[in-house]
């Protein structure tokens, strides 16, 4: 996952699943702001109840490795690891679904917590569901898992996932009959497409910078422009997505997953695309954004940079001010919801010298 963070070692071995699964069992997930949150329970002793008991995992197909918060490790278990050991979980469920093995490398992820604006205890990779085929299912807000495989790629709505590492890639065209295999990666709920170099590709209007990728303590600068074409995804055109910038895994994020529903036959590296509705174009909304680069820190965000021209420079929002709000909610607790039409103010609690400060932000789209 790029925008929620850097997945770099550690290894999670999900061991088998239970017996064949002949009918589709929906995983008790949750979606917040695109994010899949899976619940991992842990067996429960006497006197524990399940909640106490239960660790919600973020669930990425972009992240090559697994990881878990110290504090919430130690929440569930009563023991305190050390940042960079690999915790061994024996056997836990997630609903009624048993999974064997599950290792996960302890790391701080507060940050992460507060970026997202909800408690994130871990991070499970995309190959958890090996033994099965998982399907995220955007339009349902709904993960399942069925025992089974998938069909030869027909490049239709079965395509081959193999590409340079054992996460899912998939062929994408490009303007000028290029095509590439990009990253299928769930863990960039908010992005569309993301690409190096976008300055080569013609836009509507030149890049600009709009924001930043948060990847565990890093902190990745992104400019964003609105494509002048389209791209292809077997017979479905995503037309003139808005792409961002990196500089390193180019791939494909949420605002396009959402409009598919994706099976993923992991043994097989293989993936099944399903248009929610064939009948609806696939475009995409300018990007109305606050125009701030923040930083995690403590229980808020600090101000590292303030765009130029954007909603937060035309409010006075200042590099070094301390963030403790959004719209009078905590960093750690903002809405998880999406929908709706998009927001056209934003209320900043903030100190600044050691003054608490009120601002707040008329938005408007960096990217029409």
């Amino acid at each position: 996952m790029k925008q929620v963070a850097a997945l770099i070692v550690a290894l999670l071995v999900v061991g088998k699943a239970q017996a064949q699964i002949t009918t589709p069992i929906v995983l008790p997930s949750q979606m917040c702001r695109g994010y899949f949150f899976v619940p991992v329970t842990l067996a429960v002793r006497d006197g524990e109840t399940t909640e106490a008991r239960t660790l919600w995992f973020l669930y990425d197909t972009g992240a090559s490795a697994s990881y878990v918060d110290p504090d919430s490790l130690e929440r569930v278990s009563g023991q305190r690891l050390a940042s960079g050991v690999r915790a061994s979980f024996g056997e836990v469920t997630t609903g009624t679904l048993r999974l064997n093995g599950l290792r996960a490398r302890v790391r701080d992820l507060d940050h992460l917590s507060i970026a997202l604006g909800r408690e994130i205890d871990g991070i499970l990779e995309f190959d958890a569901f090996e033994d099965v085929l998982l399907t995220l299912d955007y339009a349902a807000s709904e993960m399942r898992v069925v025992s089974g495989e998938l069909p030869r790629p027909d490049n239709v709505t079965i395509f081959d996932a193999d590409g340079p590492d054992m996460r899912p890639w998939i062929p994408v065209g490009f303007p000028g009959g290029e095509r590439r295999r990009l990253l299928i990666d769930s863990g960039a709920a908010l992005s569309s497409v993301v690409l190096r170099n976008i300055a080569r590709y013609d836009t509507v209007e030149p890049p600009r910078a709009t924001g930043a990728s948060v990847r565990f303590s890093v902190v990745e600068p992104r400019s964003s422009a609105r494509m002048s074409g389209g791209l292809r995804i077997g017979d479905h055109e995503l037309e003139q997505p808005v792409i961002q910038s990196t500089p390193e895994t180019e791939l494909i994020g949420g605002a396009v997953m959402r409009h598919f529903s994706w099976t993923f036959d992991q043994r097989r590296e293989r993936v099944q695309v399903l248009r929610n509705d064939p009948s609806v174009p696939i475009t995409f909304e300018p990007m109305v954004t606050h125009g701030l680069v923040l930083v995690p820190e403590d229980d808020g965000m600090r101000v590292a940079t303030v765009i130029a021209n954007s909603p937060a420079s035309d409010a006075g929002v200042e590099t070094g001010d301390f963030i403790t709000h959004f719209n009078g909610n905590e960093m750690r607790t903002r809405s998880c919801d999406l929908e709706g039409e998009p927001p056209t103010t934003l209320d900043l609690d903030l100190i600044r010298n050691g003054e608490a400060m009120a601002l707040r932000l008329t938005l408007y789209a960096l990217v029409d």
